[in-house]
Parts: structure tokens; C-alpha cells; sequence
């Protein structure tokens, strides 16, 4: 790609997703001759979660007695569309922040994957048994992935963290 081909973007000068906030988009990839070519998936918009999600209303873990995790996770959707897909993409570590490995798989990063419809206003949300840990101690929220009903994708950053275990069924 020749020089003057190369985008950056800064912090003040990013791509705004039109309403006030900033965000990256996605809509190019290169071919194996060096060439853009249009992706066939709509662009996606990073974003953060004001305006995405209301503050939760539960957010935290259960451990059952064969250290299962149950992770729930309850916002209203303050986006303005009709949600048709969501990836709460969660990562987990143990009481001295390091990461927390699955019993099974040995992954300390998961994707719980949701189909709607949520409409806006209405609550979307986890509730899901995902791993199997025996020394975990925080759940974090990294991302979720939006895919909204007029095909157009969004991912909000999100970054919380619980340790709150006092959901359902703990040991």
C-alpha cells in the first residue's frame, strides 16, 4: 500500500458514528495482492456504553458445587434500535487479578452468544453457566458486539468488572 493509501486516526480526529460519538470503523480488507476490496459484512463502530446500556441492574457470579460459573448481567437497551444479535465478550481471573482458566478448555476469555429481538428499553442480559473454575475471583466485561435489526453492527466498550458471588446457587 503505497503511502498517501494509509489512513490513521487520532483520538480527536476518529470516525464519528453520528451521534456525537467517536468511533473506529471497519470496511476494508487487502487481498493477498496488497488491494482493498469491500468486505461483504456491514461496517462495525466501536463505541462506549453511555447511551448503550442503562448502569446494571444485577452483575454478578454463582459458583456451584461442581465450580460452575453462572454469570448474570442485566441492562435495558438505550440504543434507540431493535437489537437482533449480542456477544457479551467476558474475561476471568483469580484473587490476585492474574487470569482464571477454565477446568476443561484451559480459555479465561468466553463469548456468550444471545438472539433477540430486544427492542429499545427492554432488558437484554446473561444469564449462563460458561466455565468451570475453581479459583476465580472477577468477571470482567470487556465488549459487547451489537448487531442491530437494520443490519448496521456496533461494539461497546464496555470494561466493568464484578466480584460479587452472591448470585443463585452457590455452593
Amino acid at each position: 500500500m503505497a503511502d498517501d493509501d494509509k489512513q490513521t486516526v487520532d483520538a480527536e480526529n476518529e470516525p464519528s458514528n453520528g451521534d456525537g460519538e467517536k468511533g473506529a470503523t471497519i470496511s476494508t480488507a487487502q487481498n493477498q495482492g496488497g488491494n482493498e476490496t469491500a468486505n461483504d459484512e456491514p461496517e462495525a463502530t466501536r463505541v462506549t456504553a453511555k447511551n448503550r446500556f442503562s448502569d446494571p441492574r444485577e452483575f454478578r457470579y454463582s459458583v456451584n458445587s461442581a465450580n460452575g460459573i453462572t454469570l448474570t448481567w442485566l441492562v435495558d437497551n438505550l440504543t434507540g434500535k431493535t437489537i437482533n444479535y449480542y456477544t457479551v465478550k467476558v474475561s476471568t481471573f483469580n484473587p490476585v487479578g492474574d487470569p482464571s482458566y477454565d477446568e476443561h478448555s484451559g480459555k479465561n476469555s468466553f463469548n456468550l452468544q444471545y438472539v433477540g429481538p430486544v427492542i429499545p428499553g427492554l432488558e437484554l442480559g446473561v444469564f449462563e453457566l460458561f466455565t468451570y473454575q475453581g479459583a476465580l475471583d472477577s468477571i470482567r466485561i470487556d465488549e459487547v458486539d451489537l448487531e442491530y435489526a437494520d443490519g448496521t453492527k456496533e461494539t461497546v466498550v464496555y470494561n466493568r468488572t464484578t466480584k460479587d458471588d452472591s448470585g443463585l446457587n452457590n455452593r
